[in-house]
């Protein structure tokens, strides 16, 4: 299969998960943009920077995001994307601190 470029890579993702909610304008999220085990870092933030302009252009607003390799599978290429929308209760969830093994966030 031929490569594509990371925009082209956000814009299908994105033609995916927007209206399966569906998103709309107006919405904060949360979004979770995890490799999958041997992309690097540095791409996974190429791609979040096309799928932060994908979702500006919708006007969907971005509360937090989480980049990183959250979900791996034994050095497997690629990335997934999660969207989760928010209200005011799970804004305020989100926002909390959390201190565990895998997972790290001070308090907004």
């Amino acid at each position: 299969a031929d490569l594509e470029t990371a925009s082209e890579v956000a814009r299908r993702m994105c033609n995916v998960i927007l209206p399966d909610l569906p998103f709309n304008n107006g919405d904060d999220v949360v979004l979770l943009l995890s490799g999958l085990g041997s992309t690097p870092v540095m791409e996974l933030y190429i791609l979040l920077n096309d799928v932060e302009k994908i979702l500006s252009e919708k006007g969907i607003r971005i509360h937090l995001s989480y980049v990183g390799n959250y979900f791996t599978s034994l050095e497997m290429a690629g990335a997934t994307l999660t969207l989760m929308k928010l209200d005011e209760e799970l804004k305020s969830c989100m926002d909390y601190e959390a201190d565990s093994m895998g997972f790290r966030q001070f308090g907004r």
